[in-house]
């Protein structure tokens, strides 16, 4: 399970609030899969990450832990982490719990707990999230999520925090084809187009993602994601929502972000991967190549996999 990797503290936390991805990892067989299984049938149960920037100090420390009903299913998510850059430091505690009819889920709630301290002043808020899922032929295709903040918060809107709806589509092998982000904008009434992400696949590998960004229904941005893979076997399934997963049999070896519109540049992701008896993901080192380059960004990452 390898997350996309952002250049610097906001620009990780605006594109975090764009797109279908509500948590990360790199693979599973079919994207009507709810489980937790990687290829080899194992469950990832915890993830952490450790980054630096070009200097070598740390500047994210995030611990992610999975848990799972009798059926495999993904029932529980936690996630703490640490960011650090430029005088700020940013702390998010981050709780899921799903449920689901049959194998598909049906509802998510939880909490998102942000802290930032910045200029000497700290800013604390925490944010409730109930998610409903709705279903067709076997396919969740869409959901809603409502969600209430409380506090003070200087991060922007988030996928987490944010009151927003999805509607996917499937090509003619059951892979999602499209995801669509509607958000509520508090200034205007209903529902604002936010993003349009396609995918497109290679055999059993996800190979490109095409994510356009809008901002009061005008594209600003657009993200194009290029996937490479080794012969290995990935650890888990990488969730566009909890229970939808996306195609990628194989261990991610290369992520290349290009940006075009407001902020133009890319990021190229390198993962050099150990592998343990059964074949699975143990720990991975990672480089982080950023285009304009900046000092205080992500440059290199170590993530180490625990399964059940």
């Amino acid at each position: 399970m390898k997350p996309i990797t952002i250049t610097g503290i906001i620009a990780l936390l605006l594109t975090a609030s764009v797109g279908c991805k509500k948590s990360g990892s790199s693979s599973s067989s079919s994207s009507s899969d709810s489980t937790g299984k990687g290829s080899t049938g194992a469950l990832l149960t915890e993830e952490i990450l450790v980054a630096t920037n070009s200097a070598n100090v740390t500047i994210d420390s995030t611990v992610t832990t999975y848990s799972y009903d009798g059926n495999n299913n993904l029932t529980g998510l936690q996630q703490n982490s640490v960011v650090s850059d430029s005088g700020a430091s940013f702390t998010t505690n981050l709780t899921y719990s799903m449920t689901y009819s049959g194998n598909l889920i049906s509802g998510l709630t939880g909490s998102v707990a942000e802290t930032v301290i910045f200029d000497n002043k700290t800013y604390a808020s925490t944010t409730q999230v109930s998610t409903t899922f709705q279903s067709a032929n076997g396919k969740i295709i869409g959901y809603v999520q409502k969600t209430s903040t409380s506090g003070t918060s200087i991060i922007p809107t988030t996928s987490e925090t944010a009151n927003d709806s999805a509607l996917l589509t499937y090509n003619t092998n059951g892979n999602v084809a499209t995801c669509t982000v509607y958000q509520l904008n508090p200034l205007v009434p209903g529902y604002l187009l936010n993003s349009q992400e396609s995918f497109t696949y290679s055999g059993s590998n996800l190979t490109q993602s095409i994510n356009v960004v809008y901002d009061a229904g005008i594209a600003v941005d657009t993200f194009t994601t290029v996937y490479t893979y080794d012969t290995k076997l990935s650890a888990a399934p990488l969730y566009l929502v909890p229970g939808v997963a996306v195609l990628s049999i194989n261990d991610l070896t290369q992520s290349s972000v290009t940006e075009t519109g407001t902020n133009p540049g890319s990021v190229i992701t390198n993962y050099t991967t150990t592998y343990n008896a059964a074949n699975q993901p143990a720990t991975s080192t990672v480089t982080v190549t950023t285009t304009p380059s900046n000092s205080g960004s992500i440059a290199k990452e170590t993530i180490t996999y625990t399964y059940q």
